[in-house]
């Protein structure tokens, strides 16, 4: 998610994910299967309409999924044909950052040797715009689906698929640290002026008050957005026109520059951090202070081999313009459009949108669940407290701007965004810059 995000693969295993990733964009393009000009595009001919369940389902299926979670081969694929009667003739994981490029070659292949594959926002709009993935009815959507993690399997307001779990960045702040400042150490920066505030307490003998994880192509953009939605900004507007060089973006970058070039509470190494994990490390190492992270922050930091879950404070972003809003890390399943067993993959898919599921992802994963009432359940909360924390958030804007250009945007602004932290330009001419690419981009997507 992520995307992309990294996230854990158990609450004792946290291995580099997504935020190490810059996607390889223009695939499709470069093979001729998206032909794409200023005047429209063409996407692929397996239009299909909108799958609803059926009263029955059988036969069997072939899943592709990334190296994410291991609760699915552990376990659930077996418990699913013993409840359902459907025979996963193979359930494979591939490494994320191979898993684009595979798909987008199965898919313009029209290969119906897999029947589900894992999506997250940006291939959720990439491939369902191109007619690869198989819309879903709105019945076929569990009652009670978070809006943020159904948003990852959608696409223009078709729904692509079902989420295997929830994600969103939230605050984490070193409770010990903020003691030792003489700061409440049960109380959260409300705003992002508190924010900065605390900050700048807690910089100082080789600590610093915040630190992030900018060193690639997507966390910079995703620093970057999150800001963003904290100043009230948003990416689009009107016919997909780039909106995040206005006012509140310019206002959104300045900001985060000055973290780390006027206000120094910002670690210098946030530049070369390159994914989430080594973030997580360096929290729980006492480094830094305050992190807005995912939720692989915590059991990392909760440890007993590191900050133990005592000193560990969790709370909702600090807003500038609004009083919170969080990216999303969300992932799910989403049915190959050329597949021919469409009616039991629709049953995977609900199957691991269920309590039972779900609530292993949180115990043997550390993941939100993908429900409103699992979020409130008392048992899911006492095994993941931050659980409650993504209640919180969850009131308030999560969003990851999937778009078939997302990889193209996102390296482009990301550069940008790259040189206005290292002082080789101001916000406004980099995110001016960014947004005349974007423009050309879009343009030719559309």
């Amino acid at each position: 998610m992520a995307h992309p995000s990294q996230h854990p693969q158990s609450s004792h295993s946290l291995p580099s994910r997504r935020s190490a990733l810059a996607l390889g964009g223009g695939l499709i393009a470069a093979a001729g299967l998206t032909a794409c000009s200023g005047s429209g595009s063409t996407v692929s001919s397996a239009s299909a309409s909108p799958l609803a369940p059926g009263s029955t389902a059988g036969g069997s299926i072939r899943i592709l999924d990334d190296n994410t979670n291991k609760i699915f081969g552990s376990g659930v694929v077996a418990q699913f044909e013993k409840d359902t009667g459907i025979k996963v003739e193979k359930y494979e994981q591939a490494n994320f950052n191979d898993l684009h490029d595979r798909l987008a070659t199965l898919f313009s292949a029209q290969d119906s040797s897999y029947d589900v594959v894992m999506t997250w926002a940006a291939w959720s709009a990439e491939f369902g715009r191109a007619g690869w993935l198989q819309p879903l009815a709105k019945s076929a959507v569990p009652s009670g689906v978070l809006p943020a993690a159904l948003d990852a399997v959608s696409y223009g307001g078709t729904v692509y698929g079902l989420p295997k779990f929830a994600s969103a960045q939230t605050m984490f702040w070193n409770k010990d640290l903020f003691d030792k400042a003489g700061l409440a150490p049960d109380t959260a920066p409300a705003n992002w002026a508190d924010f900065v505030s605390a900050a700048k307490e807690l910089t100082g003998g080789g600590v610093y008050g915040y630190a992030a994880d900018m060193g690639n192509t997507d966390g910079a953009y995703q620093n970057f957005l999150r800001v963003l939605l904290l100043n009230g900004g948003t990416m689009y507007g009107t016919d997909d026109k780039p909106a995040f060089n206005s006012d509140k973006g310019v206002d959104a970058l300045d900001r985060l520059v000055r973290l780390l070039r006027t206000d120094k509470v910002m670690s210098p190494s946030s530049l070369q951090i390159t994914n989430s994990s080594d973030l997580n490390t360096l929290f729980a190492g006492g480094k830094a202070a305050i992190v807005f992270n995912w939720p692989s922050q915590y059991p990392v930091a909760a440890a007993k081999t590191a900050l133990g879950a005592a000193a560990v404070g969790s709370g909702i972003l600090p807003g500038i313009s609004v009083r919170s809003a969080s990216i999303d890390g969300s992932e799910g399943f989403a049915i190959n459009n050329y597949s021919k067993n469409k009616a039991a993959a629709l049953k995977w898919l609900q199957y691991v949108t269920t309590p039972a599921v779900q609530r292993e992802m949180v115990q043997k994963e550390g993941w939100f669940p993908v429900t409103s009432s699992l979020l409130q359940e008392k048992a899911v909360t006492a095994e993941l407290p931050i659980v409650s924390t993504y209640l919180k958030e969850s009131r308030y804007q999560i969003k990851r701007f999937g778009a078939p250009w997302y990889s193209d945007v996102v390296q482009q602004l990301s550069t940008s965004i790259t040189k206005a932290m290292l002082g080789q330009t101001t916000p406004k001419k980099a995110l001016d810059t960014a947004a005349d690419q974007a423009s050309t981009i879009i343009a030719k997507y559309k």
